[in-house]
């Protein structure tokens, strides 16, 4: 079983770690200590060979030796391979625990879907839970030395209780060359079957519900089958432990102390301390590691850390029975919890739990200094109705926040179609009768669209056909200024501090727009658009929730010059 030592790291502290480094079972210690001895028992061979029994001649071969699996033993990268190595083991140890099966889940949902009191429901939902259990059993005789030697032959199961005569009978009509794991399966499925057909299942959804969860047990218990079947490239593990073990074997002669070593070419200077302490925390930190390894291979094993499965099967079963029969249909009386009174109930706290104050779940942004916040300005990024190729394709506009905004922003599907939209609603202000703000607005529009080569616009005889054409909005504004001077129309334009004319002439033209011309247009436009909407008796469309809103705010458009 699995060493637990959760409780001994639950809170860090000076000697938490000690208390775990102290243990034996399933530890390092454990692991390598043999092969810990062993190779200092051959180092101390070695050593003392070189030391006593070698003559001079004899020493120098020695030390040329030494020097030479030293030198080269780095080639060897053990790390490397050992790190992948143990990283992918770890993966499959993880994935082999996922799939070991807990029977829960589907007892839980055997106990809800099949209904009823009698002895026939009480049957069927008790040999649903033991089938399960016989399936498992199966698989781990297989895959589980510990299983196998508890169930040596399937007559096993019949003295364990988990199958009868009859259904080892049953069981021992199948001829198959293959393994019949799925045999106690296929009984599940059809008693499953049968409370349908009897109506101890209410509904067909639960019935499919039922089958899922059923067989999802049933693929967690194969995978370890197939785990079993196909396991990690055995040229790997050669390798990594090939790797491992070859590298200290040359360790023994490497580390090895030279009485003469200030007069080898590449002999390293060294200290003559008689044991090979850093050779030693280096067996002991990698034979460790490919112990790790070891001991992770097959979880399924008879190793300190591998899973008990024998227990494993004792569980699901006494959880089994005690979910489908004894807690089937049991619940307390319903009454009203301690907490009915109180809107914001907390439980009670014993003396060692309120030493330690409670902390809240929130947002680390909370805290946050209100100085580095700018709580005064928004910036909207609104795009500006313009034709294809243009250069500047957007514009940035920052307002003051204000608690009741009454200014209406023009709908962003509106800018998403300039031309079938901006261009449409212009053209038919120039077919009604001019009036001044509606002009102004026209103009407003120059700052929005670059002046280009027009087309004679006075073609357009169907204004509600606008859409199709493609539409030159500057050159359909001065058109229509044009116009609205020789028919003596003056053009009104809202104020602009920050903009002064240049002549004279542009002053009276009032065609030189601005930032604020641009603004204007922009809020302006949402209501002209729903004046010509009300006029033909249309239900307003492509309009957001907020032109509307700020429409009643304002009264319902007043006048804008």
């Amino acid at each position: 079983m699995t060493v637990a030592y959760s409780l001994d790291v639950a809170t860090s502290g000076l000697f938490t770690q000690i208390k775990v480094l102290l243990r034996w079972k399933g530890s390092v210690w454990k692991s390598i200590w043999s092969e810990l001895l062993i190779w200092l028992l051959l180092y101390s061979v070695l050593s003392v060979i070189y030391r006593v029994l070698l003559n001079k001649a004899q020493r120098e071969v020695f030390e040329q030796l030494c020097t030479f699996f030293d030198t080269f033993s780095v080639f060897i990268p053990v790390t490397f391979m050992l790190g992948f190595y143990v990283s992918i083991v770890y993966n499959r140890w993880t994935k082999v625990f996922d799939n070991v099966g807990w029977i829960d889940t589907s007892a839980l949902t055997i106990a809800q879907y099949i209904r009823g009191t009698s002895e026939r429901a009480r049957l069927i939902r008790r040999n649903c839970v033991r089938y399960m259990i016989v399936a498992q059993a199966m698989v781990f005789r297989d895959v589980s030395p510990a299983i196998r030697r508890r169930f040596p032959t399937m007559r096993h199961l019949i003295s364990a209780g988990l199958l009868t005569e009859d259904e080892m009978a049953e069981f021992d009509a199948i001829v198959s060359p293959q393994s019949k794991y799925w045999q106690p399966i296929q009984w599940l499925f059809s008693l499953v079957t049968v409370a349908k057909d009897e109506g101890l299942i209410a509904d067909y959804y639960l019935y499919v519900d039922l089958m899922d969860k059923m067989r999802d047990f049933r693929t967690k218990i194969l995978n370890l089958v197939i785990f079993d079947m196909v396991p990690i490239p055995l040229v790997y593990t050669q390798v990594v432990n090939l790797a491992v073990r070859t590298y200290f074997l040359l360790a023994l002669f490497g580390r090895q102390f030279l009485e003469n070593s200030n007069n080898i070419p590449g002999a390293k200077w060294k200290i003559d301390i008689y044991f090979p302490i850093m050779t030693s925390l280096q067996i002991v930190f990698i034979i460790g590691w490919l112990k790790v390894s070891e001991v992770m291979l097959n979880p399924l094993g008879e190793d300190d850390e591998d899973f008990e499965t024998n227990w494993i099967i004792e569980r699901n079963l006494q959880v089994g029975y005690a979910v489908v029969d004894q807690a089937y249909g049991r619940f307390p009386i319903i009454k009203r919890d301690p907490f009915w009174e109180e809107e914001t109930p907390q439980t009670m706290d014993t003396p060692t739990s309120t030493r330690k104050p409670h902390t809240h779940m929130q947002g680390s942004c909370i805290n946050m200094n209100e100085a580095d916040l700018d709580n005064g300005l928004i910036s909207y990024v609104r795009r500006r109705s313009r034709s294809f190729g243009d250069d500047e394709s957007s514009s940035v506009v920052t307002e003051t926040t204000r608690a009741n905004s009454n200014a209406s922003m023009l709908p962003r599907h509106m800018w998403a179609q300039p031309r079938s939209k901006i261009s449409n609603a212009i053209a038919k202000l120039y077919k009604s009768e001019p009036e001044p703000r509606r002009a102004s607005v026209c103009v407003a529009a120059l700052d929005l669209n670059h002046r280009r080569p027009s087309v004679d616009f006075r073609e357009i005889e169907n204004p509600e056909k606008a859409d199709d054409v493609i539409l030159d909005v500057p050159a359909l504004v001065q058109e229509r200024i044009r116009i609205a001077k020789q028919q003596a129309v003056k053009i009104e334009m809202p104020e602009d501090t920050n903009s002064q004319p240049t002549s004279p002439e542009e002053d009276k033209s009032a065609i030189s727009p601005s930032a604020n011309n641009v603004k204007w247009f922009v809020e302006e436009m949402p209501v002209i658009e729903e004046e010509d909407e009300k006029a033909h008796r249309k239900t307003p469309r492509n309009l957001s929730a907020s032109s509307f809103g700020n429409k009643n705010q304002s009264g319902g458009g007043g006048d804008f010059t």
